[in-house]
């Protein structure tokens, strides 16, 4: 299976509960998780979406995994899927999903992390 991972890192601006509400305000693919956890000093968000596309009859899905600690704010974005088959060719559908939440966070002051 194919998989694209982004990293990103957040200025702050906006908290971690605003980023994820804009996340799923723009998504538009289907929400199938949205899981929150907090303790004293860490707040963390998981949010995945799931689309099919008929082009190669297979389902793309993207994960998010948005943290806020005491020392900042991180993103970790994968896509993956897209493909079925022998081959399990995507088109490269995974990594334009990861993209297109990468371009959301940017608009939220995150960053990307090179790898």
């Amino acid at each position: 299976m194919a998989a694209t991972v982004i990293k990103m890192v957040g200025d702050s601006k906006n908290s971690i509960r605003d980023v994820a509400a804009a996340l799923q305000r723009k998504i538009e693919y289907e929400k199938i998780a949205d899981i929150r956890r907090e303790s004293q000093s860490m707040q963390m968000i998981l949010l995945g979406f799931e689309k099919y596309f008929m082009r190669n009859g297979g389902y793309t899905s993207v994960q998010i995994l948005l943290m806020q600690t005491p020392e900042g704010q991180t993103a970790d974005i994968v896509g993956s899927g897209g493909g079925t088959g022998i081959f399990n060719i995507s088109w490269g559908s995974n990594q334009s999903f990861a993209e297109e939440v990468e371009d959301i966070l940017k608009e939220s002051g995150f960053s990307t992390i090179s790898q």
